[in-house]
């Protein structure tokens, strides 16, 4: 005589069973998602302290070897906004007057001066990238630097712009003068402290980093 012995689960205990393996695996899956987040916002975090540093340690590098903050631009830009170049905080915008220097990092000199001639390092925002804008002396014969264009008019006499950072919300430069005193006119100005402000979007919730930095002009040619 055969005897049906098979056992298996019931419709209730199956649906508890589904019901404690859908809690589980939503549990893991946001202890597998805030884990992830928490991942990411990390190494945001690191490669946007990375980037503050290299530009702030770039921009210092700069305004130590130039000669001083321009109101506005001396070197004609055919591609400058309409108004040109203007040091100004609300624009996002610093001209820095750097020396031509030729293939041996030789400063090259205005015979009619007996001084450096300068080329123009214009920083300015565009969207939430930082750029820098070279523009060279056209009287400095050897002058190892190239006047900078937009990307879409890069050519072979004109390079890129050079993108310094992403992610950028502002970028405040203060100019202070001998005494120590805050001043608006750059030609006053022997040092900047520059404050930087990064901001990144990360599952929704932003992601921000404050850094700054204050340089003394060491040159003074003008």
């Amino acid at each position: 005589m055969l005897v049906n012995n098979q056992k298996g689960y019931t419709l209730p205990e199956l649906l508890v069973s589904i019901t404690i393996m859908a809690i589980i695996s939503v549990s893991l899956l946001s202890a597998f998602t805030y884990y992830f987040a928490n991942i990411t916002r990390n190494n945001y975090l690191i490669d946007m302290t990375a980037d503050s540093q290299n530009l702030l340690r770039v921009t210092v590098e700069q305004i130590r070897y130039g000669a001083g903050v321009r109101q506005s631009n001396t070197i004609t830009d055919v591609n400058a906004p309409g108004s040109g170049w203007n040091t100004s905080n609300t624009d996002f915008v610093i001209v820095i007057a750097a020396p031509a220097v030729d293939g041996s990092n030789n400063y090259i000199i205005d015979p009619d001066t007996g001084e450096p001639y300068n080329n123009e390092l214009v920083y300015f925002k565009q969207d939430a990238a930082l750029y820098r804008r070279t523009l060279a002396h056209p009287s400095a014969t050897g002058n190892t630097a190239k006047t900078s264009c937009p990307e879409s008019l890069v050519s072979t006499s004109c390079p890129a712009d050079v993108k310094l950072i992403d992610y950028l919300d502002n970028m405040v430069f203060t100019l202070y003068d001998q005494d120590d005193t805050a001043v608006t006119d750059p030609l006053l100005a022997r040092s900047v402290k520059i404050d930087l402000s990064m901001e990144r979007d990360t599952f929704g919730d932003p992601l921000t980093l404050d850094n700054s930095i204050r340089v003394t002009l060491r040159n003074n040619f003008e």
